[in-house]
């Protein structure tokens, strides 16, 4: 189970378009370094699935390093089940990317009740804009995984849904390595939802003063996502994410669904991250 989401996030199949403008004077994408908490908790669930509910936290930290980003994402959460105790669950992801999206770095650490069940590190680089290349891992184990022709890192995925809503389409496809899994090399589809404008203040999350407003201030759009393992012949998603992206990178009203329950996230405090002097 994923529980971060930023950085890829599609549903051709699930999702209908939903109409909208594109900004009439398009702005280039600057991403905010930020840090991010959000409120975790069980939107729905389907009792065949065990899970009878889930709080916790996911705290997000995006950060700048003049030839890179960073991100920082760890979710605690305790989930209940029907036919047992609670489980405590963390789940750590570190990465780095450089910024012309051909280099990458990735560390995942998970653990339930305490024991460390998972753990990957490994890097990653493409040969190319538009081309393929390669993730080597180290941890769980040595392996090289070849990356297909038109690979996207996160953060350049990220830029790049924001360049397609920018470019006022609602549609986006395609192929994401995250390094959160041995074969994580995942075909992304993207519904791009109706444009707010600047200063529009979409988010109820403005509203809390622990919430820096003006990140939020942006232009953004709600996009649904749905992620497919590469190559795979299964019609179902491994998982789903919705959300709203400001075109500063900053995304709020997040929603990830795993089949038999989902989990919404609410953004409980939001602050602007130091720049570096480049």
């Amino acid at each position: 189970m994923k529980l971060g989401f930023f950085g890829s996030f599609t549903l051709l199949s699930l999702f209908l378009v939903v109409a909208g403008e594109s900004l009439a004077s398009p702005i280039a994408a600057e991403l905010a370094p930020h840090r991010a908490i959000y409120d975790m908790s069980l939107a729905n669930t389907q009792l065949s699935g065990g899970v009878t509910g889930a709080s916790g936290a996911m705290t997000y930290v995006f950060g700048d390093t003049c030839n890179g980003w960073t991100v920082e994402n760890k979710t605690v959460l305790t989930f209940a089940y029907n036919d047992g105790a609670p489980v405590a669950t963390t789940w750590d992801f570190i990465t780095w990317e450089s910024k012309d999206g051909l280099h990458y770095r990735f560390r995942v650490r998970s653990t339930r009740d305490g024991v460390v069940n998972e753990e990957i590190d490994g890097v990653a680089n493409l040969e190319g804009h538009g081309k393929g290349g390669t993730a080597k891992f180290t941890l769980p184990e040595s392996k090289v995984l070849r990356l297909p022709k038109g690979t996207l890192f996160p953060t350049e995925h990220t830029i790049h849904l924001l360049e397609t809503a920018q470019k006022g389409e609602h549609e986006a496809e395609r192929i994401v390595f995250d390094g959160t899994g041995a074969d994580g090399v995942f075909d992304v589809n993207a519904i791009i939802g109706k444009a707010s404008g600047a200063n529009s203040n979409p988010s109820p999350s403005t509203a809390n003063k622990a919430v820096n407003a003006s990140l939020l201030s942006a232009p953004s759009w709600p996009m649904q996502m749905a992620f497919f393992l590469h190559g795979g012949n299964d019609a179902t998603p491994d998982y789903e994410v919705a959300l709203r992206y400001y075109l500063n990178g900053v995304a709020d009203e997040v929603l990830q669904s795993f089949g038999n329950f989902s989990l919404r996230g609410r953004l409980q405090r939001l602050e602007p991250m130091p720049k570096p002097d480049c």
